[in-house]
């Protein structure tokens, strides 16, 4: 029973010394970190509403009917063209490319996008669809470390049109709902 209550003593007395009376002390960011955090999330907050817009768009025309996942991979693919040096270097310049018309319009179904130049308007209705089309957009531009459920795709078609030409040259990567998505064989890093 000693050895018991002896044991007892020595555990509280353990637990004193590691606590030491750090309990009543609230820890508060030093002002210098809270600066660098203040200016940090400001400027995660911003984000051009062009570029929003034209992700926004490209999601909903693209996979307005598809699941998350498929309106995901389509935003994945645009940010994957943006980052890669073969394609423009912003939202709106890969969505709006194609062949263009020596007065600015798109030449009808020249386009990397086909909605861009179907000769339908493109212009989004108030719908649900669109809400999430823009919330999927805003969380894919805010979260460049986001896993890449197409692995890397530039490319992609509906699964109920006929392989496009390109897609012989390339790898057949993942299909995701309608779409089948495809990068250049053999290329690791885009």
């Amino acid at each position: 029973m000693k050895l018991f209550i002896s044991l007892i003593g020595l555990l509280t007395l353990w637990s004193t010394i590691l606590n030491s009376g750090s309990i009543n002390k609230v820890w508060v960011y030093p002002p210098e970190t809270a600066k660098i955090q203040d200016i940090k999330t400001t400027a995660e907050l911003r984000i051009d509403p062009q570029e929003l817009n034209c992700m926004s768009k490209n999601i909903y025309f693209e996979a307005a009917v598809e699941s998350t996942a498929g309106k995901l991979a389509v935003a994945q693919v645009t940010m994957n063209r943006v980052k890669s040096s073969s394609y423009p270097d912003t939202i709106c310049d890969v969505v709006y490319e194609g062949k263009h018309t020596p007065n600015g319009f798109p030449v009808r179904d020249r386009c990397q996008f086909s909605w861009y130049c179907d000769g339908k308007g493109d212009e989004p209705r108030e719908t649900p669809a669109w809400k999430d089309s823009q919330a999927i957009a805003e969380y894919v531009i805010r979260t460049p470390s986001l896993i890449d459920i197409t692995d890397g795709s530039t490319h992609y078609h509906a699964d109920y049109i006929d392989a496009p030409r390109w897609a012989y040259q390339k790898k057949k990567l993942v299909k995701i709902d309608t779409h089948i998505f495809y990068k250049k064989r053999g290329n690791f890093n885009l």
